[in-house]
């Protein structure tokens, strides 16, 4: 049972979770066994706030009396505006966060099913024949409800009320104003899984030659059926819903409402009584392999695996891409000279293979992929549309891997131990997004935009430091360092701008995930941004950097990253603490991206819905703009550009991605944090085993305690959108500076029978 606590009131979100494994001897030939595994994850939550940035810093949800407070500012409508079509609708648009919680919910109910049986038959001495077959099974039941309360239903009634002709008349609702929106989402998955195998194990003249055979074929389909059904008007006590003419609404909508959404007119978009969508996804796959070891010292192996797929293009070259691998391993522990060594393990491995990549089921393929499409504007309000363009020369994303290793032993009973390896690939044709000619009717395909290749070493140390009769301590060092370099690029058009390549992360000859930005030089006397040339001139003049202008800071992929755990066992206790870092990588920060425009200021379209009001519909501002150039003088004071409130003025003067976009804004990413420090304790053998049991161990975890930062404005790394400059933590809802799963405090227990 896993409860997992939110910091957001009346949200519950439970699983639990039955493993049974059985493994059956029925005799020296055969073995059986089966696996079973059932899940049941059950969420619900109601609407709670969605606190983003739209909400002033000190924005009370409460009066002094504990009333919940109204707010409708932070809605699309001005007060005024609100009244009058409160006025000419009667219904009320005010909303209120803390009544608004409880006019809606969402409940999920997951159910999952994982059987998994599998054999092993040894047919002759030797050889040995590996079936398993596994069947996945998933029910996924999620609905969602808003009743006629809920600021939600209330403002798309408005949207489609037209006011009456007379004040003895009353208003004409095209959509119900009693009962609620109510959705149902079902989503079923079935997996199924075959896989045979052969395996040859054969040594002789007294194991001087060890021989391994493998050999076998694996099929898989998924199956994914998603549908989803969604009412207006519906009574969730009667279980009941109004008819209504989705097809009108939706095509011709509703003239002269009272609150438009399409012009002067009303459409229902977006709103869809059905849906279905399917997806089924199968592959097959062929593989070898053998190793041949003399005299427990030199060791040769290599395997061989076909895949077929039809997600590539027509020419058969494109096709039956073959991948292996091939090595070598020398064990130089027996060898005669290591009498002198201090090394208890010494052994050398070199491999070198090829392996390959296939696009994504349902994004690429030799045809065009087509999609389901609904809309006033085709014949019969639906259609079909190109959802991703054929591409006939789409190939196997492929790399050609060279690996160096050497693993090592220390000190008596191996206490100092690891490995070191270096590795050098190169991949061809990478699958991805590819920019083509915008004559073709496209900007993007799914196509082999490139090469990329990397060298790096990974490094890892296992060590016992102390070993005692009742205390030991251990610790592992993991240690990697990667460089890349994009060795070539297909674009359509070559970077000829500096501002073209401040906004590029993909540039041929440089790494991937690259930072590129303007050498700022600080601001003018009229508060705009300037940068230092190559030339050494600075200037503030639009369109005038070229690339050569713009600087290389760094890659926003760590360039060295690992962990150090150490785990003490005392008697039945163990304690152990896991550290990890990330460093060599940098970051954009966090800043405004406008300095002019009336945005500051409540705008009102002709049809009375504001607009351009940053506070409100977009966010708060950073907080360096209160520190921005105000005056002449405060460019020694600040590099926080000007606001001018004329966006002519302000295109036509200056380009303030100069400051946004300049290395003064790229900060280290380096990072260490401390993961997780757990403590168990394993119950006494002869209390446990009084009540049948063979073991039982408690576990109390803390996760993401800690946190250093090369940085100095406090920003998480691993929750910041580095390339663009902006924190990721949990936008999607909206919540900005919020960091996900810190402090996490996990209890549990692992019960043997």
């Amino acid at each position: 049972y896993t409860g997992t606590q939110s910091n957001r009131q009346g949200e519950t979100n439970n699983t639990y979770k039955v493993n049974v494994r059985q493994d059956y001897n029925v005799n020296k030939r055969l073995d059986l066994s089966l696996i079973t595994d059932l899940t049941n994850v059950v969420t619900s939550a109601p609407r709670n706030i969605a606190v983003d940035d739209r909400f002033l810093p000190y924005q009370l949800f409460k009066d002094a009396q504990g009333n919940p407070l109204s707010i409708p500012y932070v809605k699309q409508l001005s007060d005024s505006t609100r009244k009058a079509f409160e006025g000419k609708s009667g219904i009320n648009l005010d909303y209120n966060p803390l009544l608004e919680r409880q006019y809606g919910y969402t409940k999920d109910n997951l159910i999952a099913a994982r059987i998994t049986a599998g054999l092993t038959l040894r047919l002759l001495d030797g050889l040995t024949f590996t079936g398993v077959y596994g069947f996945f099974r998933t029910s996924d039941r999620t609905t969602s409800y808003d009743d006629s309360r809920s600021y939600l239903v209330r403002s798309q009634a408005v949207q489609f009320t037209v006011p009456a002709a007379t004040p003895t008349q009353s208003p004409k609702y095209y959509l119900p104003v009693t009962g609620g929106r109510y959705a149902l989402t079902n989503a079923m998955q079935k997996n199924w899984t075959v896989r045979h195998q052969l395996t040859y194990d054969h040594a002789w003249d007294d194991k001087r030659h060890q021989l391994l055979l493998l050999a076998g074929q694996e099929a898989q389909e998924q199956d994914v059926v998603n549908n989803q059904s969604l009412i207006l008007g519906y009574n969730d006590l009667l279980e009941t819903y109004p008819p209504i003419d989705y097809a009108t609404l939706s095509s011709t909508g509703v003239a002269g409402p009272v609150m438009p959404n399409s012009g002067s007119r009303s459409l229902l978009a977006g709103v869809q009584p059905f849906t279905e969508t399917e997806s089924v996804v199968r592959f097959v796959s062929y593989y070898g392999n053998m190793s041949y070891t003399y005299l427990n010292r030199y060791t040769l192996n290599g395997s061989l695996r076909l895949d077929q797929s039809n997600l590539f293009g027509k020419d058969r070259s494109s096709q039956n891409k073959p991948v292996w691998s091939a090595g070598v391993r020398w064990d130089m522990r027996e060898e005669s000279f290591m009498e002198k060594m201090p090394f208890k393990d010494l052994a050398l491995r070199v491999s070198y293979g090829l392996t390959g990549n296939s696009p994504i089921p349902g994004t690429a393929a030799s045809y065009d992929i087509l999609g389901a499409q609904s809309g006033s504007t085709l014949p019969g309000n639906s259609g079909l549309s190109i959802a991703t363009p054929a591409n006939a020369a789409l190939t196997w994303e492929s790399s050609r891997t060279l690996n160096i290793g050497l693993d090592f032993g220390l000190l008596k009973g191996n206490r100092l131990s690891g490995s070191v390896d270096f590795y050098r690939k190169q991949t061809d044709n990478l699958i991805g997004q590819m920019q083509v000619n915008p004559l073709s009717g496209y900007n993007t395909v799914t196509g082999n935009f490139g090469d990329l290749r990397n060298t790096g070493i990974e490094v890892s140390v296992h060590s016992l430091n102390i070993e005692a009769a009742h205390f030991n301590w251990t610790s592992q060092l993991v240690l990697s360092y990667n460089r890349n370099t994009i060795t070539r690029l297909n674009q359509p058009a070559p970077i000829a701008t500096g501002m073209q390549k401040a906004s590029a992360s993909y540039l041929a000859g440089s790494p991937a995930f690259a930072v590129f930005a303007y050498n700022f030089a600080g601001l003018d006397n009229m508060g705009d941004p300037q940068i230092r040339l190559q030339s050494g001139k600075v200037t503030k003049d639009r369109n005038v950097p070229l690339p050569e202008d713009v600087l290389f800071m760094g890659t926003y992929q760590p360039v060295w990253n690992g962990g150090l755990s150490n785990i003490f066992r005392l008697g039945n206790f163990e304690l152990a603490a896991n550290i990890v870092y990330d460093f060599g990588n940098v970051m954009r920060r966090d800043v405004d991206d406008f300095y002019a425009g009336n945005g500051l200021i409540p705008q009102t379209a002709n049809n009375g819905l504001q607009s351009g009001d940053l506070r409100f519909r977009s966010g708060n501002v950073n907080a360096e703009f209160a520190n921005r150039w105000m005056s002449p003088g405060d460019e020694l004071k600040t590099n926080v550009p000007s606001w001018i409130p004329l966006t002519t003025i302000d295109q036509s003067r200056r380009d303030t991605r100069y400051y946004t976009q300049g290395n003064i804004n790229v900060v280290s990413a380096a990072y260490a944090k401390l993961r997780d420090i757990s403590l168990s304790y394993d119950l006494p053998h002869t209390m446990v085993s009084r009540a049948g049991l063979n073991g039982v161990r408690l576990r109390l975890q803390v996760s993401n305690l800690m946190l250093w930062k090369a940085n100095r404005y406090g920003i998480d790394p691993e929750f910041q959108d580095a390339s663009g400059g902006s924190t990721a933590g949990q936008l999607s809802g909206g919540l900005r500076y919020m960091r996900a799963d810190q402090g996490t405090v996990t209890i549990g227990a692992n019960i043997r029978f």
